[in-house]
């Protein structure tokens, strides 16, 4: 199924902070066309999450992009393979998953829901209370 177009339909982002979310980066086209659009729309900041960052075609077109001003930085996970060249980069940011797959993986092991290991509520509550201090 090839895509046909990459339209933003959402609301006014002038001035404000904005974070892309994909399941990952292959080529980073769908990713730079929507933050070169949000951007054309007066977006202060523009933040790129995915959770599998392959960058297939090269990093060039995020360096630019970042040097352009048009993204602000990328967050991808360490669930694969990530170039040498690209954790050099001061735009891309490694989220390290590893606890949280390790805990996924023995909720597995020991036939345990793994419900309070995908559930955030008590993580950001105690996150919360630790920045209170």
């Amino acid at each position: 199924n090839p895509i046909i177009a990459h339209e933003y339909l959402g609301m006014d982002v002038k001035g404000k902070d904005v974070i892309i979310v994909d399941d990952m980066i292959s080529s980073g086209e769908s990713m730079l066309d929507l933050a070169y659009e949000l951007k054309k729309r007066e977006a202060k900041k523009i933040f790129s999450y995915v959770t599998y960052g392959f960058f297939t075609n090269g990093l060039e077109k995020f360096d630019k992009a970042y040097a352009d001003g048009v993204l602000s930085g990328v967050y991808a996970t360490n669930l694969t393979y990530r170039m040498p060249e690209l954790l050099e980069r001061p735009w891309f940011h490694e989220v390290d998953v590893s606890k949280y797959l390790s805990y996924y993986i023995a909720s597995l092991n020991h036939d345990l829901s793994i419900g309070k290991v995908i559930d955030p509520h008590q993580k950001i509550k105690a996150l919360l209370e630790k920045n209170k201090k």
